[in-house]
């Protein structure tokens, strides 16, 4: 797989995800996606988007270098330059039960009101915890 449509197109598919379900995840439209995958969209501004959706290191989506797989070892914040991209860094999942694509394919007011409510309940539970 020389081509970064190639690579997507495989990952893609390999994660059995379709090109809408892609899409919700990273933000992008399906277009943008069939457009990536036909070679027609040549620059991939959005590659870490692609990445961080199909959980794939970003070199080896973009370049073909380095491991498939996405870097999940490191522990520290990854930081990138950002073209409107959702405001989430690259690192693991933190939940088990709702994978990315469920909590990406939400609009941004339903995706605001789950940020809320997950930081109320985080603030509620710290208040119960017994003072050392």
């Amino acid at each position: 797989m020389n081509l970064f449509a190639e690579r997507l197109r495989h990952i893609r598919a390999q994660r059995g995800m379709s090109q809408a379900a892609l899409a919700r995840a990273c933000g992008l439209s399906q277009s943008a996606i069939a457009n990536y995958e036909n070679g027609s969209r040549k620059s991939a501004k959005d590659v870490f988007r692609l990445a961080e959706a199909l959980n794939v290191n970003p070199m080896w989506l973009a370049l073909g270098e380095g491991p498939v797989e996405a870097l999940s070892s490191v522990k520290s914040p990854v930081y990138r330059l950002t073209d409107a991209a959702p405001a989430h860094r690259l690192a693991p999942w933190p939940f088990a039960d709702t994978p990315p694509e469920v909590y990406w394919s939400l609009s941004d007011g339903e995706r605001a009101v789950v940020e809320t409510t997950l930081s109320s309940l985080i603030e509620s539970l710290k208040k119960k915890r017994p003072n050392p």
